[in-house]
């Protein structure tokens, strides 16, 4: 031990040697962008776009104006449409620049709160160096996946972390005082305007102003006459961005749309008032411990602990590797400025100040009705949230650790550090899963179908991949087959089939619908005639563009057989438009999926000499297929050629490929021979294969 004692402390000499005399706040941004990069981005390359990452995709490819883009976002923050219109030249379609510039904006946020805690408390380095890396990583938050739609909530939280900066300056320096008092002011509103997710924090800003008062030497009355003067024009400019919310706002949206996050509660407790507060307060008391104490256990979760697993494996030592990055600089930091304070000034204010920072912060979210903890997108909830909750911890930590003991406060916020990026980094892991998937979907989809009649929409009984609802894969489906069509009026669509057009009573789809869909200020006309139904289960075998073909095949779900009665003919099309390679990156590797979508485009134009030929390519190239019914078009291609030796091989290679496949096989062998010349080879190819397969049991 004391061998690894001396190696440990030569060692860190020499670290010391080479980081004190940097100056250690850069010392500190470095090591806070390499701990994000090493979160967020390791997997750059492999991760894409997600959820509502599309409404930006869409708006940018399809070259809208700003008034489109600014009528999109009417129904609730017009003003976001700047982060579009100023970002979306700037930065291109290419996902890796928005996820770069993404991580970059909260980098430089998270700065802004460091400093701004540095000015109050300058001596507090151990505390808010880990502060700042832990609000970095904080694992309730995963909108750095979703970074193009999560752009506002960024942007938003660097001006709202500037603007305080500048307030706290302007009152500690006469110095150009006014004029950055009117920068913070301005960005104040600027931020509000965007998206409202840090007003509520605007509240906190006579809080501060107070305590540095007080922590000047001012008395309680001084103090509260001072934070109250400086703290009138920022109400002022709160109270702007309420006006606007709530009388402007509604005075500009086109009439008959349907506002979205409007402060229902207020309704609530005139109405019932008893029972709307018991509610939103056991809606508080949920999201805080969430937020406070729940949310670091969710970094270790029992069941998922797997040693075989190499993502696990990787996820701890980067997360193991990030905490040692920033355990060192952040020690040798406070070290340098000298010790702590002797006994942090009104300690009980401070933490009355983390949870009231805790609640100002989830004031815009519980206010509309919204909760931390329910949806799958709701971490963006605990945006105001943690500019509290993350202080508290590291405070309550702090003081729960004696002077002496600060090598303990370093580990134990180490160790959060490394559960907190290893938990992203697995999460990173999982989105990278999902866009291999999305571009696969839709690569596999040009494959068979180069493009589409408009007024075609896909028809599915299921979303086929994760982190996407509906209008999202629409938006997709419009970037990905029409590209640049700046009409609103869009040309394709994309349903969730029981979730949007389904008749649940009667279990089926109404075959004479007229679709007349409105999304925002997108809207698409069509009718059921233009539905093209499209099955994707990779665990099952390749993406399935479907037609009465593939009627009797096994494995069907119910939701997926509803899909045949209304299917049509003739909404393909050969001609070939352009794929957004910016974002979907370069045709991926031709395996079987390639050759079966090619082949059943080449059936679907009876192109037989064309099927047979990708049958050939595949099965040089040693290609297979996991899904029996895939064989299809190579069979009836052998059939429609009179090789009818090679049609009955290939029906024997799909029955040991799928189990259940008579039926299947049964019924197209019956549509083939019925429409193919009488031969001898015919009717001993079709004996053989009624035979085998024991057609004539089978009841219709």
């Amino acid at each position: 031990m004391q061998r690894i004692s001396k190696f440990s402390q030569k060692v860190y000499q020499k670290i010391y040697t080479v980081i004190a005399p940097v100056d250690s706040f850069v010392v500190y941004a470095l090591v806070l962008f390499l701990v994000m990069f090493a979160a967020y981005n390791l997997m750059i390359k492999n991760i894409g776009y997600y959820y509502d990452d599309w409404e930006g995709v869409l708006l940018q490819k399809q070259n809208y104006s700003f008034s489109q883009i600014w009528n999109y976002f009417l129904i609730d923050r017009p003003f976001s449409a700047l982060v579009h219109f100023v970002l979306n030249p700037l930065l291109g379609a290419k996902p890796a620049s928005w996820r770069i510039a993404g991580m970059l904006i909260n980098w430089a946020a998270i700065l802004f709160i460091v400093k701004s805690l540095l000015r109050i408390w300058p001596k507090r380095i151990m505390e808010i160096g880990w502060i700042g890396l832990l609000l970095a990583v904080y694992p309730g938050i995963t909108r750095q996946f979703v970074i193009r739609t999560s752009m506002v909530h960024y942007i938003s939280m660097l001006l709202f972390s500037i603007s305080i900066w500048l307030m706290i300056k302007a009152v500690q320096e006469r110095e150009h005082r006014w004029v950055l008092l009117a920068v913070s002011l301005a960005l104040s509103l600027l931020q509000m305007l965007i998206i409202e997710y840090f007003a509520g924090l605007e509240l906190i800003r006579g809080l501060i102003l107070f305590y540095i008062f007080r922590k000047d030497g001012k008395t309680i009355g001084k103090a509260l006459k001072d934070a109250f003067y400086f703290w009138i024009p920022y109400l002022f400019i709160f109270g702007i961005f309420i006006f606007f919310r709530l009388s402007i706002l509604p005075g500009i949206q086109p009439e008959g749309l349907v506002s979205k996050n409007t402060p229902g509660i207020l309704t609530a407790l005139i109405s019932n008032p008893i029972q709307t507060l018991i509610h939103q307060v056991e809606v508080i008391l949920k999201d805080v411990v969430y937020a406070v104490l729940y949310v670091w256990s969710q970094t270790i979760v029992p069941e998922q602990i797997d040693l075989q697993a190499k993502a696990t494996l990787v996820s701890w030592l980067v997360g193991a590797i990030a905490a040692l990055l920033a355990v060192i600089p952040i020690y040798i930091w406070q070290q340098k400025v000298g010790a702590d304070e002797t006994e942090e000034p009104y300690p009980f204010f401070v933490f009355m100040l983390c949870v009231i920072a805790i609640l100002l912060g989830g004031l815009p979210i519980w206010a509309v009705g919204r909760e931390a903890i329910k949806g799958l997108w709701a971490s963006r909830y605990l945006f105001g949230i943690v500019m509290g909750a993350v202080p508290l911890v590291v405070l309550a930590l702090s003081w729960g650790t004696s002077k002496q003991r600060q090598k303990n406060l370093s580990i134990a916020l180490s160790l959060l550090l490394m559960c907190s990026v290893a938990f992203q980094f697995r999460t990173g892991k999982t989105f990278a899963l999902t866009w291999h998937y999305t571009k696969d979907y839709f690569w596999q989809l040009k494959w068979r179908a180069p493009s589409l009649v408009p007024g075609t929409f896909i028809l599915s009984p299921y979303t086929p991949y994760q982190f996407s609802a509906d209008y999202e894969i629409a938006f997709t489906t419009n970037v990905f087959y029409d590209e640049g069509n700046s009409n609103v009026n869009v040309s394709y669509w994309w349903f969730d089939g029981p979730d949007d057009l389904l008749n649940i009573s009667e279990g089926e789809y109404p075959d004479q619908m007229e679709i007349d869909h409105k999304f925002r200020n997108i809207s698409f006309q069509s009718d059921m005639q233009h539905a093209l139904g499209v099955l994707y289960k990779p665990s099952r075998g390749c993406l399935q563009v479907l037609d009465t073909a593939y009627l009797k095949e096994p494995l069907l779900r119910t939701e997926e057989q509803q899909l045949f009665p209304v299917l049509n003919s003739g909404l393909i099309l050969n001609d070939q438009t352009p794929v957004p390679l910016d974002i979907f990156g370069p045709e991926p590797d031709r395996t079987w999926c390639y050759y079966y979508q090619s082949a059943e485009l080449a059936r679907s134009n009876e192109d037989w000499p064309d099927v047979i030929k990708n049958w050939d390519i595949a099965n040089l190239a040693g290609f297979k297929a996991t899904y029996g019914p895939e064989y299809l078009p190579f069979l009836e291609a052998n059939a429609r050629l009179n090789q009818w030796n090679d049609a009955v091989k290939l029906t024997e290679i799909a029955m040991a490929t799928t189990e259940k496949m008579e039926p299947f096989l049964c019924a197209n062998w019956e549509r083939i021979m019925g429409s193919t010349p009488a031969s001898q080879e015919k009717n001993i190819a079709y004996t053989s294969v009624m035979s085998s397969l024991n057609c004539s049991s089978l009841v219709e």
